[in-house]
């Protein structure tokens, strides 16, 4: 094709184009020489009373020239696992089929049907522990079915990633990531635990119950009769977190806690779990994180911010 008709990539800009069941986030960091990342688009758009998921991706897609952008998603929490496997001693070119093989049986459908990709879990520095590997695994028909909606509507997909990197991402930016930082994301459905030190994703933990399973009550009411038992499920899992993290790869206590900005407020969320861990904990400002072309409310943060941490993905990183 003449050159003159090829279209030009930005290669300044990252965009993530997240679809989901209510609508589609949308982010865009643009990174130049010498200066902070800076969010250049942060958008939520709902999907419309009889509006189909097609039509709102093709009309994002062609508003934002995603066709023209480097551009990632991710695959939904719940559709992929993430298993730490012992790593095989094998080539690295057979490496994959070797992870195949050692996951079969760890999994509720047929490998066949799976795809897998590997990466590095830090080393425990510990004699005698065997060298692991995080394994993500998803349904092919899963994945496929969000590469072929976003290749339709003419983006110009660079790579799919899990929430658990674009939260590293996040943390990787953090003051506390210097001596570890545990990172809580938490949406109406279900929520996430990651650990993370220096940049490097340590271990994650998944949360069964998001906001939906609190009363409507709770954006009024602050009762710890109704937050409490919620709040306290919550602190158990990062406490198991923790401890698993100090004893499994020799790590001292993380130096915070941070907690990603939530759908619904829930008053003395950070002072509640400062009090039960003793561990300074606090709720996260992205106009405070990265530059921001405009300022980001709350709500939209809950919304978007996973798509702000895939969008923040550095092309050399393992995902």
């Amino acid at each position: 094709m003449p050159q003159i008709f090829r279209k030009k990539i930005r290669q300044d800009t990252v965009a993530a184009i997240c679809p989901g069941s209510e609508g589609i986030a949308l982010a865009e960091i643009r990174r130049d020489k010498d200066v902070p990342p800076l969010l250049d688009v942060c958008r939520f758009l709902p999907l419309e009373p009889g509006q189909s998921e097609k039509s709102l991706l093709n009309s994002v897609a062609g508003e934002h020239h995603l066709n023209r952008h480097r551009c990632v998603s991710l695959v939904d929490l719940g559709e992929y696992s993430l298993l730490m496997v012992e790593a095989p001693d094998v080539q690295p070119d057979e490496l994959r089929a070797a992870i195949r093989w050692r996951i079969k049986d760890l999994i509720d459908f047929h490998i066949d049907d799976a795809v897998v990709d590997v990466f590095e879990v830090p080393d425990t520095k510990t004699p005698g522990k065997d060298k692991m590997l995080y394994a993500v695994v998803a349904r092919s028909s899963a994945v496929k079915k969000r590469v072929d909606a976003l290749l339709d509507a003419d983006v110009n997909l660079n790579a799919i990633d899990i929430p658990e990197l674009a939260l590293r991402n996040i943390a990787a930016l953090l003051p506390e990531d210097a001596g570890g930082v545990a990172l809580l994301y938490i949406n109406d459905y279900r929520g996430l635990i990651t650990i993370t030190r220096q940049s490097t994703l340590y271990l994650s933990r998944r949360i069964d119950k998001g906001l939906s399973a609190l009363p409507d009550t709770v954006m009024h009411d602050e009762d710890p009769d109704i937050i409490g038992p919620w709040l306290d499920n919550i602190i158990v899992e990062i406490q198991r977190s923790l401890d698993y993290y100090e004893s499994r790869f020799s790590q001292p206590q993380v130096a915070g806690i941070v907690i990603t900005p939530l759908a619904r407020e829930i008053p003395g969320v950070a002072e509640y779990i400062t009090e039960q861990l003793e561990i300074p904990t606090r709720v996260l400002d992205v106009n405070m994180l990265i530059d921001t072309k405009q300022h980001v409310e709350n709500s939209l943060q809950s919304e978007c911010l996973l798509a702000i941490g895939a969008a923040l993905r550095l092309e050399g990183r393992v995902t």
